[in-house]
């Protein structure tokens, strides 16, 4: 009788024990079994228009080793997938029509436990639609950056980036990894930067070939829209700046500087110190803006043209324009010229007077020798020799002639 009693106790002692080892491995296996997820999944390159009239969804699970995830569409069973790597993350996809009424869920399970999401068709599949669109207007060959206008990107927040009429999916956050996918079939792909915080998309080295409509679609508790449409405007020609301008009057202390621009009808002419406005005018009143500066000044200015979605900057060198040192330069050439304008008409004169008194003295040469007697003709030889050293000029003719030449002539 107590062998029986001793028995039945230690029985019911390792049934206890057992149930609670059984509690406790149950436990434990639960605390490391998550709820699924769901999301709406969108195939890269796919036209999202084109199949509107279905909703394609994932449920995925991690963490989840020797456990089984699986679509229910009410009691019945409707696709399962099983994994026994923990290191492997579970997913399973489902394709619904928008308006489908039937109730589906996903679970994860092992051989102790399951985890269940419902699906909610009406706030993952509902159509959205852009309320307002932004006009964004680029030159070709520049940069753009379209904003999301989304402050810090969370794990449950789904970032779609889509192009074009089809909306034709490029870029994607989900779960914070950054996907890019490019245009179509991939095209233009090293064009596209994604920002994993925000959510901003850049387009580097536009062309014509990419612009567009862009949608921005963001999917948490519920789904909200934008569109971009993205244009490329003419290039504005360079402003150009000048020293020399009759719109902009010199006193003399300042140096004064003219910024205009040729060939814009529509827009803004305006100088710049730094980042401050100093002046500004509308190109359809005149095309041209004046600027007086010190000599001395040492600031950094701009002149900008610009209309509403692309500007055109040209950087002033102070040095170049606004020196003393180029201003005197411009004085001494001015002066030099005249000096030597003034130079070569003198020495201009002296040379036509010398040539002229030559003139004189060789006729004046030609009427002594022929008024001279015939006895004298035997010396004739000896005189020739003494005028070959000393013009013979009478002395009335000798005085006409040095009052005639310059003083710096003779």
């Amino acid at each position: 009788m107590e062998r029986s009693v001793t028995l039945l106790f230690l029985w019911l002692s390792c049934g206890a024990l057992g149930a609670e080892a059984n509690e406790m491995k149950e436990g434990d296996f639960d605390t490391n079994l998550t709820t699924p997820t769901i999301i709406r999944k969108y195939l890269p390159g796919s036209p999202l228009k084109s199949s509107r009239s279905k909703c394609l969804l994932e449920c995925s699970a991690s963490n989840a080793p020797d456990a089984a995830l699986t679509w229910y569409k009410g009691s019945s069973l409707f696709s399962i997938i099983k994994i026994s790597d923990v290191s492997m993350i579970l997913s399973l996809l489902l394709e619904v029509e928008y308006h489908d009424k039937n109730n589906y869920s996903c679970v994860l399970n092992n051989p102790i436990s399951n985890k269940t999401k419902h699906l909610d068709i009406n706030e993952l599949c509902q159509s959205c639609s852009a309320a307002t669109q932004t006009l964004v207007s680029v030159k070709e060959g520049d940069s753009v950056t379209l904003h999301s206008n989304f402050t810090n990107i969370q794990i449950k927040d789904q970032i779609l980036w889509m192009f074009g009429p089809q909306e034709i999916l490029i870029a994607e956050i989900l779960k914070i990894h950054v996907y890019i996918f490019g245009y179509g079939n991939g095209t233009f792909i090293e064009r596209l930067l994604l920002d994993s915080q925000i959510g901003d998309l850049t387009i580097t080295n536009t062309s014509t070939e990419i612009s567009g409509v862009y949608k921005l679609q963001i999917n948490n508790k519920s789904s909200t829209c934008w569109s971009f449409n993205v244009t490329f405007s003419e290039p504005l020609p360079s402003p150009q700046i000048s020293n020399h301008s009759h719109h902009c009057p010199s006193s003399g202390s300042e140096c004064v500087l003219e910024c205009s621009v040729e060939n814009v009808t529509k827009g803004n002419l305006a100088w710049y110190k730094e980042n401050r406005l100093l002046s500004s005018i509308s190109v359809s009143d005149r095309n041209y803006l004046c600027l007086d500066l010190d000599y001395e000044d040492n600031g950094n200015y701009s002149c900008v043209v610009s209309n509403s979605f692309i500007s055109e900057t040209k950087y002033l060198i102070i040095s170049e324009l606004c020196s003393v040192q180029s201003n005197n330069l411009i004085l001494i050439i001015c002066l030099s010229s005249a000096v030597v304008v003034v130079i070569a008409s003198i020495l201009g004169l002296c040379l036509y007077k010398r040539k002229q008194a030559r003139q004189d003295e060789a006729a004046s040469q030609t009427v002594t020798s022929q008024n001279s007697p015939p006895e004298a003709s035997s010396n004739a030889t000896d005189r020739n020799a003494d005028n070959e050293q000393r013009p013979l000029i009478d002395s009335s003719s000798s005085t006409d002639t040095s009052q005639s030449i310059p003083l710096c002539c003779r």
